[in-house]
């Protein structure tokens, strides 16, 4: 079984907002009686694919429980991709010690609220079976309409005559491919919420997936693959305050199921032993 190595991306970046809610960074945010941070990192934990997990944040989260389950937290930079290549060229020299032969960077975020791993399992399993330099995952609009989230805050990307989100689980396989697109990184993340202009940056207004990872492939010099995941939650995070809440109603809900089922599986057991 291949195993990952994974970055969970805990900087700041407007996250003036948490303020209201007593927190002073997003990973601090409380759902399910934890900090979300706390949950992302639980859920990779699990993952019988990840191997160790890194997190580049404040030094604040070093007092929470699921720090005992990264094996190195990075100082933050002032940006998104200072604390990316932070994190990649930590891997690569402590790690990897610069070795060619590895599996790659996996890269998260600690808004991926929303995953649990049994999505994480079935996305890494299916990524897993391709030899890509760069994974790229995106969700359909109608998906994430249909698992009961709302759709009206998300931006979405028009390909090929329907409409797509981006996810919380990126695979880059070697560091140069990112040094390659540095410049286009921090361009697109400014568009990322202007999905015209993005695709106009790209030069893809027309076009279909295929295209895109042609694109990209030149750009990037390695192989390019992308997925459209089944899985909503893919394509849902922690990004505003309306978030947020929609979030801790979601994991009320789920909660609720659980102990819901749990009951119900405690009811059968009992009643098998009498």
């Amino acid at each position: 079984m291949r195993k990952y190595n994974l970055i969970i991306l805990a900087g700041g970046e407007d996250e003036d907002w948490c303020h209201q809610y007593g927190c002073k960074r997003k990973a601090e945010l409380p759902l399910y009686g934890k900090p979300m941070i706390d949950l992302v990192v639980d859920a990779f934990h699990k993952s019988s694919y990840i191997d160790q997990i890194i997190v580049v944040g404040p030094k604040d989260l070093d007092q929470l429980k699921s720090m005992k389950h990264v094996h190195k937290r990075l100082n933050e930079g002032k940006s998104f991709i200072q604390n990316l290549l932070k994190a990649v060229y930590y891997i690569k020299s402590s790690i990897y010690k610069f070795s060619n032969n590895h599996n790659g960077y996996l890269i998260s975020f600690c808004d991926a609220a929303h995953l649990n791993t049994k999505i994480i399992n079935a996305t890494l399993e299916n990524m897993s079976r391709h030899d890509a330099g760069l994974v790229l995952h995106y969700v359909e609009k109608e998906t994430i309409s249909q698992s009961g989230f709302p759709i009206e805050n998300r931006t979405f990307l028009p390909i090929g005559g329907k409409k797509y989100s981006g996810s919380n689980i990126y695979y880059v396989k070697k560091a140069r491919s990112l040094l390659n697109v540095v410049w286009d990184i921090i361009n697109l993340r400014k568009l990322r919420k202007e999905p015209k202009e993005f695709l106009k940056y790209l030069d893809c207004e027309e076009g279909g997936w295929p295209k895109i990872e042609k694109v990209v492939e030149q750009h990037m010099r390695t192989k390019v693959k992308v997925f459209v995941s089944p899985f909503a939650e893919m394509g849902v995070d922690v990004d505003k305050p309306i978030d947020y809440e929609l979030a801790k109603l979601h994991t009320a809900k789920s909660r609720k199921k659980f102990l819901k089922q749990n009951e119900a599986s405690s009811s059968n057991l009992m009643h098998s032993q009498r």
